[in-house]
């Protein structure tokens, strides 16, 4: 059974809760990535998300040098252990509605997996069960 831990993405990108919105855009567009860890005092606090600045976006509240992360940042709330099923993951993803889920190993951040990761796997799968 694969596990979240072999498609999980090891690299973490972060951002302070004190900058601001449109720094986490400029991390998200320089590393290509869709959301970023929210980090305070060494430990992580949050999540912010490309959909929550588009919604913000949409919301007519456009300022981003103004407004900062712990605005629009979800505190987290979900985490998977690096060992459990990609199904498991699938099991949050779909009954959270979420796209990012923080990857844990003994109770630190390892990692995150996304929606993306979960679509890897499953092409994967997919391949294999045509073979």
């Amino acid at each position: 059974m694969s596990r979240v831990g072999e498609y999980m993405s090891a690299r973490i990108v972060s951002i302070s809760p004190h900058q601001y919105v449109y720094e986490a855009i400029d991390e998200m567009c320089e590393n290509n990535v869709s959301a970023l860890l929210v980090k305070e005092g060494g430990e992580y606090v949050g999540i912010i998300t490309k959909t929550d600045w588009m919604s913000f976006f949409q919301n007519g509240e456009c300022d981003t040098n103004e407004v900062k992360v712990v605005s629009l940042m979800t505190k987290i709330e979900n985490t998977i252990d690096a060992n459990e099923s990609i199904s498991e993951a699938g099991e949050i993803v779909k009954k959270k509605r979420i796209r990012h889920i923080p990857v844990t190993r003994g109770g630190k951040v390892v990692g995150m997996f996304s929606i993306k990761d979960l679509e890897k796997y499953y092409l994967e799968l997919h391949r294999l069960t045509k073979l």
